[in-house]
């Protein structure tokens, strides 16, 4: 067991679940440019972008947890360098292997991609490192995340069948402005935390009432756009989300928050999941997994609602 859980340390540390997000936003934006249509069961689209995408991300990842130490501790979260399961040493090692993997990746990629593969990789270093470190900079954090996440993730699974950069940006403003609202929600979670240890986020900055608020406004933006663009996907989505968003303003806890989070993650995933039944067999068992995993090593449940505070 101990060996196992060691194995499962090693591949916890790169945040996967933080991936899925990300991976469902590129496999809508290929599904919406390819119209809709099902996709055969074992196929998945431009596996080596992928894995250039997901690389860039993971050596963000690292970073991210080196450079957030502090307001991590004090949020009790990401416990691998504070509980001393992994050297800050290691985690920059394991950063610049997956920025050789990104590079190497990068070289045999089409022409298309390379834009915003580039503009991942500047928003992934500029977000943790000083002196930009956008995540801790009201409203650059949750812009950065927004555009790294529902859009530059959706552009570039657009991409992939169609190769008009207008229309990927066009399509992925619904997806911009509800990733947008749902970060917001991750700093509420944060927010003591980021306080004490100086970091201001954009919950931070405006107050937890507010920043309920903007995420709701966010979210409802995020609807209408997808109307206007007539985006189906992006309109079942967003309005299936938006009561947890609603919740969230009204309830105002951990717990609501933390329930937008998992709700509109889980609704983008099912989504992609629907147009690329193969995703299935990279969510499942991720999911099942962590479950064990943060259970055993942590004692908590992961993924999964915070505690109601």
């Amino acid at each position: 067991m101990g060996v196992l859980l060691k194995i499962c340390d090693f591949v916890f540390v790169l945040r996967p679940l933080i991936l899925i997000p990300a991976w469902s936003f590129y496999l809508v934006g290929a599904a919406k440019a390819r119209g809709q249509t099902f996709a055969a069961y074992a196929e998945l689209p431009a596996p080596i972008v992928v894995l250039c995408l997901t690389s860039i991300l993971v050596s963000a990842y690292l970073l991210n947890q080196i450079f957030d130490k502090e307001s991590d501790e004090k949020n009790d979260k990401l416990f691998y360098l504070s509980r001393g399961i992994f050297r800050t040493r290691t985690l920059l090692a394991m950063a610049v292997v997956f920025f050789v993997i990104a590079s190497l990746s990068f070289q045999e990629v089409a022409e298309r991609y390379r834009l915003p593969l580039i503009g991942a990789l500047a928003l992934s270093l500029l977000y943790s490192l000083p002196p930009v470190r956008l995540c801790a900079r009201p409203f650059l954090d949750m812009a950065a995340n927004a555009f790294g996440y529902g859009g530059i993730a959706f552009i570039i699974g657009f991409l992939v069948y169609d190769y008009s950069s207008a229309d990927a940006l066009v399509g992925a403003i619904p997806y911009i402005l509800l990733v947008a609202s749902t970060f917001i929600h991750t700093t509420i979670l944060d927010i003591v935390g980021d306080r004490a240890a100086g970091k201001i986020s954009t919950a931070v900055f405006v107050g937890e009432r507010p920043a309920n608020a903007m995420a709701l406004i966010l979210h409802v933006a995020g609807t209408v756009a997808a109307l206007i663009i007539t985006d189906w996907i992006a309109v079942i989505i967003t309005a299936a989300t938006l009561p947890a968003t609603i919740y969230a303003l009204r309830a105002h806890t951990k717990r609501a928050s933390s329930l937008q989070i998992q709700i509109t993650t889980l609704a983008v995933t099912l989504a992609a999941i629907i147009f690329w039944p193969a995703y299935a067999l990279v969510v499942a068992p991720l999911l099942i997994v962590s479950r064990f995993y943060y259970a055993k090593r942590f004692g908590i449940t992961y993924p999964g609602p915070q505690k109601n505070v």
